[in-house]
């Protein structure tokens, strides 16, 4: 019994698989909303005090200031992710699931 090739066997390229389109395109969202995240959490707190966002709670109740950072990260993320795919939704063209052939009399 003959064993696979190891990765160091392998040239470049062969034994990957090839990523299908909903694949690529949750990477393509994922990726642009966490750098824009990334960007947006540096603006955004270089402006504004995480000890200000907190309020007036009592000190038990508070969340600490990396706290303030994550929920900052996370929501932008989010906010980046929803924005991103709803790009990607509005580009895609009509009936983008559905195919036909084009045939000799259709217009360039």
């Amino acid at each position: 019994m003959a064993l696979p090739p190891s990765e160091a066997q392998l040239g470049p390229g062969e034994g990957q698989r090839e990523l299908t389109r909903r694949a690529r395109t949750l990477g393509a969202i994922a990726w642009s909303s966490f750098l824009a995240a990334c960007a947006g959490t540096m603006f955004f707190f270089a402006f504004v005090a995480p000890e200000s966002l907190v309020g007036d709670y009592p000190e038990g109740d508070r969340i600490d200031r990396i706290g303030v950072y994550t929920l900052g990260f996370f929501g932008l993320w989010c906010l980046g992710a929803l924005a991103s795919a709803l790009a990607l939704y509005l580009h895609a063209p009509a009936g983008h699931g559905q195919r036909r052939e084009r045939s000799p009399d259709d217009a360039p």
